[in-house]
């Protein structure tokens, strides 16, 4: 049975997440909260003769699985099914293996990374969000289904300088994409957005760019992950580069 893990369990639940580092991602964005204050946050694992084989982390939003012994994973399952967070993402091996899950659907991602940049990108296109935006980034966000918590996550991911931005004529954001759950080596982009209006000028890849090269300079590689299904994102992120690793499986209503 899982049980509920702690801030005691940290060692463990990295040594596991380092077995299979750049699919385990989702999992280090979420590490603040395994001190289980927030209940809407936390981790469940299954230990095995004192090793961890097995973790779960669940958000309101998300909830993803690192398995190390496949002869758990229906137990795995029958702990998800009775989780409330609206997405759950990760491996299609894995999840493909666990079965159906009442009341969502399965949507096909792919999951991979871009190589890295270190050109310098155009600053009056695309730049660093500062903690001044974080009001407006709020309320550009607001409504979107961009698959993070934007409002607990925010200030740590500008004091990252993690955040870029365009701007249109009138001065509001326009365009922006966030990287999150970094490691020394690696991060996740995502919540690349851009507003309908402003749409077909190119903001998205400024801003993906921008991020790219920040991420670079820092020695990390950016993954991310995209509906698999939509043509033009394939389109777009091949444009950059994008190097697929896996198929990925996101399941929701």
């Amino acid at each position: 049975m899982l049980h509920l893990l702690q801030k005691n369990d940290e060692p463990a639940l990295l040594h596991l997440l380092e077995k299979d580092k750049i699919h385990n991602l989702p999992f280090y964005g979420y590490l603040p909260y395994l001190s289980n204050i927030d209940s809407r946050f936390g981790f469940y694992g299954k230990y095995k003769e004192d090793q961890l084989i097995a973790a779960v982390y669940f958000s309101p939003y998300n909830m993803g699985v690192a398995i190390e012994e496949e002869g758990i994973i229906h137990e795995v399952y029958d702990l998800l099914v009775t989780l409330p967070s609206t997405f759950l993402y990760g491996r299609k091996d894995i999840l493909e293996k666990m079965g159906e899950f009442p009341y969502r659907s399965p949507h096909p991602y792919a999951y991979g990374y871009l190589t890295p940049l270190e050109d310098e990108f155009n600053e009056r296109v695309a730049a660093q969000a500062t903690f001044n935006d974080k009001q407006q980034l709020l309320s550009f966000y607001e409504g979107k289904n961009i698959q993070l918590e934007l409002a607990e996550l925010l200030d740590s991911l500008l004091a990252q300088g993690n955040v870029f931005v365009v701007r249109n004529e009138a001065g509001t954001i326009a365009s922006a994409a966030i990287a999150h759950s970094e490691t020394e080596e690696y991060a996740l982009i995502g919540a690349v957005y851009t507003n309908e209006d402003d749409g077909g000028k190119g903001y998205a890849g400024a801003v993906v760019q921008a991020l790219r090269v920040h991420l670079s300079h820092k020695g990390i590689t950016p993954f991310l992950f995209y509906e698999a299904d939509k043509k033009q994102l394939e389109h777009f992120y091949e444009k950059l580069s994008f190097e697929k690793v896996a198929d990925y499986v996101m399941w929701h209503d």
